[in-house]
């Protein structure tokens, strides 16, 4: 009946009453059945459809109660960003069918003026009317952040909160408790008075300490990762057992005999996942991942659930970890450490020789870890090392990397997956948490395996689902940005390494996107290549968890989910729950109600978890730009080497070859400079010498910043300049109109 709607709607040129609906509905059925008429019943499923519609934003009533597609009115959603001065930026995206039948996306962006926020502050998710003569918030759908970092001031006798982050400062937090004035806090925002106007309890004070562990839980706080765990939450934990009780393992299969073992990193303590691989009589190949049932020890609705909820995911940061659940779960009972029992869901898929799925189960079950190998010694076994407690897995480990490659193959070659080999910054830090050297994590031949292995996994388990017509919280990708793509493939042009095929060529045709990065690689120099690998991933849209499954387009799957990490995402946990009650449920009646159930709660995980994502992707971020900050600062003075990788009126963004990143500010240019956006150029008004994104130069550290994260350079030579099409005449231009404005100026 949706269907109908949308399609009676999209024809109506002016949004229609009910009755009139009722009538298209009847006409346009007519055509199947002539003596078709709308039931009482059907009526009102026309009404809950719409009403449900209108709180998802899918339909818009009129004040008079007519009724029209949301994307046909002057409203729209998005992401408010908002900047130090009050005013903000809104980023939407409206997805629309064009008349050949193709759905698009359309990303738009507005300006929003200080008189038009209407009380947004950075990070809401807002809804704004464009149809005026300048967009504005009409209201707020959603305020991201539960905490925040701040400053106590006292005004009178009452103690305030005044936030660090000036892109919060519309914000009044108000305590009911004294603290010494002048104290580093973070505060929950438990109860808005009146708008933007909070009571606020304090959840941590940070002392000055000599650590940088102190630093970068400071940051992360700052920006936006909520805090620790409820008294009662913590309470719960004394009634969760540390070992796996017989009672617990009913109804389950015993897989405690297979040869089962994990692979992470060397500092993981929280372990999701564990696999198995078999050899079939028939020369196939059985796949067994193993996860973490999480769902069976976090109930929902419990003070742990609730915890779990708002802080969305565990975030990983400095060294540290802000966990999900607590280390007694997230390290413990949960976790599948080796040589003990722990309770699990099996996914076991059969792959023939070339990678096609063959059959799928999936089952409640308990195993034991036999090892917990780490991706280190994996790839030394296969670079033909001897590892001590690797050898009984040698040809295990052989087999599923055979496994691997085949999966990894078929999806490039076949489903059109796009891979980006971008290096992971990664500091290495003392005992004090001070980063003292920076590395960087290509992908190897372990982790390859995990993530295919993980990938199959995801994608099996949402086939299951949808298959049976159960609920999932799916993990979607759209295409890249257009725009975005266009942008790039001009920046590729005037850098004089020209792409064969076009924006339009490269979204009709994903193969020719994985040939773009391949063209990249070929053609661009050591230092070059990396700078437009980072633009290039900057075109990609960002992944999303949603109740409407586009496909996921990065990994080239029709239908994906998360599955593997209930420890540490909250869209995991979910699917654990719905696999619970909608699939291995055997009671016909509770299934039923569990899938209506779950039709309703699952867009509350799918949004929560894309806006706690968002918050963690922050969080790491501006550590990484503090950590940056504080391991340059060890230099002050010294010399490097970088490219240039963005220009602006601003100055110059340079990239060191180990990525770290900093700035040329121009005020540090010799005379005065003006950018041209056509050539991406910075260009010298006093003949000093241009700057041309992608040049490489010699630099001096001269100062930075752990609380602006900040790194800035001075230029002390262009050891290269980079090959800019047309330049000339293009940055001639420029100048001569700079040159005009600045002459008509004077005489104003």
């Amino acid at each position: 009946m949706k269907e109908c709607i949308d399609f009676i709607l999209k024809k109506e040129k002016k949004p229609v009453d009910l009755e009139k609906i009722f009538k298209r509905i009847e006409n346009f059925k007519k055509t199947e059945n002539l003596d078709y008429e709308i039931s009482e019943d059907e009526k009102n499923e026309v009404i809950k459809i719409l009403e449900d519609g209108i709180k998802k934003y899918e339909y818009y009533m009129t004040p008079n109660g007519n009724f029209t597609l949301f994307t046909k009115t002057s409203f729209r959603i998005g992401r408010f960003h908002g900047n130090r001065i009050g005013e903000g930026t809104v980023f939407t995206k409206t997805s629309y069918v064009s008349k050949d039948g193709k759905r698009n996306v359309k990303n738009e962006k507005f300006y929003i003026n200080r008189e038009e926020c209407n009380n947004a502050i950075d990070g809401d998710l807002v809804l704004i009317d464009i149809g005026g003569k300048s967009p504005s918030v009409s209201k707020i759908l959603n305020r991201s952040i539960t905490n925040v970092v701040g400053e106590v001031t006292k005004e009178g006798k009452k103690y305030f909160v005044k936030p660090i982050d000036k892109k919060k400062k519309q914000l009044t937090i108000e305590l009911k408790e004294e603290i010494e004035e002048g104290s580093v806090v973070s505060v929950s925002l438990n109860e808005e008075k009146d708008n933007n106007y909070y009571i606020g309890k304090i959840m941590r004070k940070f002392e000055h300490a000599n650590s940088s562990y102190a630093d970068a839980l400071l940051e992360a706080f700052k920006s936006g990762m909520p805090e620790g765990f409820s008294e009662e939450s913590l309470k719960q934990l004394d009634s969760i057992p540390d070992v796996v009780l017989e009672k617990d393992k009913e109804n389950r299969i015993d897989l405690t005999d297979m040869e089962i073992f994990s692979i992470d990193g060397e500092d993981t303590k929280d372990k999701d996942d564990c696999i198995s691989l078999n050899i079939l009589e028939n020369g196939n190949y059985l796949l067994g991942v193993h996860i973490a049932d999480v769902a069976y020890y976090v109930k929902e609705g419990t003070f742990l659930d609730k915890d779990a909820f708002r802080k969305g995911n565990s975030y990983y940061f400095g060294g540290l970890v802000e966990p999900q659940l607590p280390t007694k779960l997230s390290n413990g009972i949960c976790s599948l450490n080796e040589n003990v029992e722990r309770l699990t869901k099996s996914i076991f898929i059969e792959f023939n020789k070339n990678g096609d799925v063959v059959s799928r189960k999936l089952v409640p079950s308990y195993i034991k870890s036999r090892a917990s190998l780490t991706y280190e010694k994996v790839n030394k076994l296969f670079n033909e090392e001897d590892i001590d407690g690797y050898l009984p897995y040698k040809e295990t480990l052989q087999n599923m990397k055979e496994l691997s490659s085949i999966l990894r193959k078929k999806r490039l070659c076949e489903d059109g997956a796009i891979i980006f080999n971008k290096p992971e910054i990664k500091f290495i830090h003392d005992s004090n948490g001070n980063p003292i050297d920076v590395t960087l994590r290509y992908e190897d031949d372990a982790s390859i395996l995990i993530e295919e292995f993980m990938l199959q996994a995801n994608m099996g388990v949402a086939e299951i689902l949808t298959e049976k017509g159960i609920p999932c919280v799916y993990r979607i990708h759209d295409e890249p940005n257009r725009e975005r793509l266009e942008e790039f493939m001009k920046l590729l042009d005037v850098m004089n390494m020209p792409f064969q095929f076009d924006a339009r060529d490269i979204l009709d045709d994903k193969e020719k996107l994985q040939a773009l990065a391949v063209h990249i690689k070929i053609n661009g120099n050591k230092s070059v290549s990396p700078m437009l690998n980072t633009n290039l991933v900057k075109c990609m849209s960002h992944a999303a968890y949603n109740t409407n499954n586009i496909g996921h387009y990065g990994i080239g799957s029709k239908i994906y989910c998360h599955f593997t990490s209930p420890i540490r995402r909250i869209a995991d946990l979910a699917i654990s729950r719905i696999i619970d009650e909608c699939y291995f449920e055997t009671n016909s009646v509770k299934k039923k109600t569990n899938i209506e159930k779950w039709k309703e709660k699952a867009d509350d995980y799918a949004s929560q978890a894309t806006k706690m994502e968002r918050v963690a992707e922050e969080v790491e971020k501006n550590v990484l730009y503090m950590e940056t900050a504080k391991y340059l600062n060890n230099f002050i003075g010294e010399e490097f080497e970088g490219t240039i990788i963005t220009v602006s009126d601003k100055g110059i963004s340079v990239q060191l070859d180990n990525l770290l990143e900093g700035k040329i500010r121009t005020r540090n240019l010799d005379g005065e400079y003006t950018c041209n956006p056509l050539t991406y150029t910075l260009v010298s008004m006093n003949n000093s010498g241009n700057y041309y994104i992608g040049d490489r130069l010699k630099m001096r550290l001269d100062s930075t910043s752990i609380d602006t994260k900040s790194v800035d350079f001075i230029v002390l030579e262009k050891i290269k300049e980079n090959t800019i099409k047309d330049k000339h005449h293009s940055n001639q231009y420029v100048k001569m109109r700079w040159q005009e404005e600045k002459i008509k100026k004077a005489y104003i």
